[in-house]
């Protein structure tokens, strides 16, 4: 096996990959699925490129395709390791997607450029032109095996740490994680939650997604949890796979389309802790024919008030099924006066079996953590850090 480098620019690799002769592709077939990044990390990639920031290398196997009309040996590339990369930026200077709302300042050439919601033709001609011109690092592999290939894919991708939620995406199956996928390119989910840089590196835009999905879930078809963390959304990701029906897709969809319709920009309220139960309460909301304006409404509103037993039940302890349903009762209660409905008319935002009025006055201390009866179960435990602080200085019980 032969390497070599190669000096391109990303301007004639997507010359390449265009071109109808398919001179640079991606057809390995122990290479990942297309669109496995999620919106905020291809956001990063961008901003990596124009913050100059490093980037890894790309590995590109290199074949004679034969000769042309002068006699020169021709090529065909096979992208090897920075299939991500190069595809998703691809995407984006296509106008396929749009920066992340998290995504931050960047300085280039002496200027401050505010990326976050625009797409590749909405920045200034100067960040398109960095852009188009970055030169990736490129190795070139010649006269390689297959199985030497193969190997070396997996000696690169080793070691990568993935977080529980990145864990789950292997235990849905390509079919649903593709569809969670779809639901998270939406405005809700990239430009108006607050997500800080380390939850985007978890991944944890996908981890509120199948929170939501599982008390959805609860409130439709009485599924029991114990907890909503990580940990435990990954066993219950490993549970759907297969059996997600239709009808359960839809109801999700239909509320996260509700919530893009809703927050059209970045809401000070729609923190990791809050975002599934208002989740659930869109779902509500479109059941009593509320306007996503007229909800957005309520939200602001009800973040602007004091709610003691909602304030409790978000501090220590906030992903145990006690506290989570104690901040779906307040909400709804409130959402209820609000609107001037009577709650015992309307659905409740839980199961059946939970009563709505319990504790509806402020937690005592230590209550709303739950009770050692609320253990996480066996399937679920080990990829939750417990005990531990996370990288962005959380407590590990505040950010599930």
């Amino acid at each position: 096996m032969n390497r070599s480098s190669l000096p391109l620019g990303v301007n004639k690799l997507k010359k390449w990959w265009d071109d109808e002769n398919r001179v640079l592709r991606c057809d390995l077939p122990f290479q990942r699925h297309t669109g496995a990044w999620s919106p905020i990390t291809k956001s990063n990639l961008v901003w990596s490129i124009l913050a100059d920031s490093y980037i890894p290398p790309i590995v590109l196997l290199k074949d004679k395709s034969g000769v042309d009309e002068r006699g020169k040996d021709t090529f065909l590339y096979n992208i090897e390791d920075g299939q991500q990369r190069l595809t998703n930026l691809f995407s984006f200077m296509d106008d396929g997607w749009t920066l992340h709302g998290a995504t931050p300042v960047v300085e280039y050439d002496g200027f401050e450029y505010d990326l976050a919601g625009k797409k590749f033709s909405e920045l200034p001609e100067e960040l398109q032109s960095a852009i188009s011109q970055y030169r990736f690092s490129v190795q070139c592999l010649e006269n390689y095996t297959m199985q030497e290939a193969e190997s070396l894919f997996f000696n690169i991708n080793s070691g990568v740490a993935l977080s529980a939620v990145q864990k789950s995406k292997a235990k849905m199956g390509t079919d649903l994680i593709q569809f969670f996928s779809g639901l998270l390119e939406g405005v809700f989910l990239t430009q108006a939650i607050h997500i800080t840089e380390a939850q985007a590196r978890r991944e944890d835009d996908l981890l509120m997604l199948l929170q939501s999905a599982l008390l959805l879930d609860n409130r439709h078809d009485g599924l029991e949890y114990k907890t909503i963390s990580a940990a435990y959304c990954l066993a219950y990701a490993e549970s759907i796979k297969g059996s997600y029906t239709e009808e359960k897709r839809e109801i999700l969809r239909e509320a996260v389309r509700f919530l893009d319709a809703a927050f059209p920009a970045k809401n000070k309220f729609l923190r990791k802790n809050n975002v599934p139960v208002v989740a659930v309460m869109a779902r509500v909301a479109q059941e009593q024919g509320v306007t996503p304006d007229s909800f957005r409404g309520f939200i602001n509103d009800f973040a602007s008030q004091e709610h003691p037993a909602y304030d409790e039940a978000s501090g220590s302890g906030n992903v145990k099924a006690r506290s989570v349903q104690m901040r779906l009762r307040m909400m709804f209660l409130a959402f209820c006066g609000y609107f001037g409905l009577e709650a015992g008319a309307v659905g409740k935002p839980f199961a059946d079996t939970v009563p709505l009025d319990e504790g509806t006055q402020a937690a005592e201390p230590g209550e709303a953590a739950g009770s050692s009866e609320d253990a996480i179960p066996a399937a679920a435990e080990g990829g939750d850090g417990a005990g531990t602080a996370l990288d962005d200085g959380t407590p590990c019980a505040d950010v599930g």
